[in-house]
């Protein structure tokens, strides 16, 4: 799931007596938290009165996929090194960001100051999410926060690895409050999956295995790579509580990907008293320790294996350190701790 849970953390910090903005800035705050390497511009843009009114600046840093670090990957040319450099060049500085935004398509314009504005912003406005905005600009970015949090200790050592930097790991949150409360329903179906679908998440072999136990099964997630056909039925919801619901109504949940940074829905899944069914990366092991029934990555016939196993009883549910780890009011007080040492 997404980084949704910082609102709530953030009321949760107020309540302490810290002054708090996410993904924004004002000079009356003493802390300014950034969820994402999305948003970074916006601060970035900042740095000058954030230094000024002595603001501490503290970046969660998501996962980063190895593959776009890879100087084979389609996205490393040239091109894109030059696109990248002129982004991030023109993002960062306000009175040049502000001159480019001028230059957009616009109807109202004759045809020749569109196709200027189009070839403008292919080359100043676009977002390439290439080894040079990990490797360069990200980086240069990160070294003027006062704290750098990893949502894992592989994400810590992947940033240690290709940016060089140190962080502190501080694991994320789930929404529990509402997840606890959330009544009994009956099951609908015997097995789901929340995620993008997506080459590397895998869904593919969770269909199989499904299908060779004749099993109900459902995926939810946005299907950002259309090459992937799943023989099931899946649907993106934008509302999340929509999606605890589905979730609510399964018996067991599935987390096949061979890449997660962290891995929210097994969490999620854990609050709701379900069995996850994992496979064995090294991010599930670190996260979800012994609550989940781990299967070989890749192996469809493990998988089924261990599906069996959970669903005629023979794996007992252990999950008490799970809601106790990652409840918002944990997060709350690992992040203070962190703010209050800086």
């Amino acid at each position: 799931m997404s980084t949704s849970y910082f609102p709530s953390i953030i009321e949760l910090l107020k309540e302490e007596g810290h002054v708090v903005l996410l993904n924004e800035f004002a000079d009356d705050i003493d802390v300014c938290i950034l969820e994402s390497r999305f948003c970074m511009y916006e601060i970035y843009r900042k740095l000058r009165s954030i230094r000024k009114y002595h603001i501490k600046l503290i970046n969660s840093i998501l996962d980063i996929p190895p593959w776009l670090i890879d100087k084979n990957h389609e996205l490393n040319t040239y091109l894109k090194y030059i696109k990248q450099t002129l982004y991030n060049k023109v993002h960062k500085n306000p009175s040049f960001y502000h001159y480019t935004e001028k230059f957009r398509v616009n109807p109202l314009k004759n045809k020749y100051f569109n196709l200027f504005a189009s070839l403008f912003q292919s080359y100043f406005n676009q977002i390439q999410r290439n080894r040079v905005y990990f490797l360069k600009n990200y980086r240069r970015f990160l070294k003027y926060s006062d704290l750098n949090l990893s949502l894992s200790k592989y994400t810590q050592y992947l940033v240690e690895k290709f940016l060089k930097l140190k962080t502190t790991v501080c694991y994320p949150c789930v929404n529990s409050d509402y997840l606890l409360n959330l009544p009994n329903k009956e099951i609908v179906y015997d097995a789901i999956n929340i995620s993008r679908i997506d080459s590397y998440k895998r869904q593919q072999i969770f269909v199989e295995a499904a299908k060779r136990l004749n099993l109900k099964i459902i995926v939810l997630g946005r299907h950002v790579d259309q090459s992937v056909k799943l023989k099931c039925p899946h649907y993106f919801f934008k509302d999340q509580k929509k999606v605890f619901d589905i979730l609510n109504q399964s018996n067991l949940y599935v987390d096949s990907s061979e890449f997660e940074g962290f891995g929210m829905s097994p969490i999620e899944a854990a609050y709701l008293n379900k069995i996850t069914i994992a496979s064995n990366t090294y991010v599930h092991r670190e996260v979800l320790g012994e609550y989940a029934l781990y299967f070989e990555l890749n192996n469809v016939n493990d998988l089924v294996n261990k599906m069996e196993t959970a669903l005629e009883g023979k794996f007992k549910l252990n999950n008490a350190f799970i809601k106790k780890k990652f409840s918002k009011e944990a997060l709350k007080n690992r992040i203070l701790r962190l703010i209050e040492s800086l």
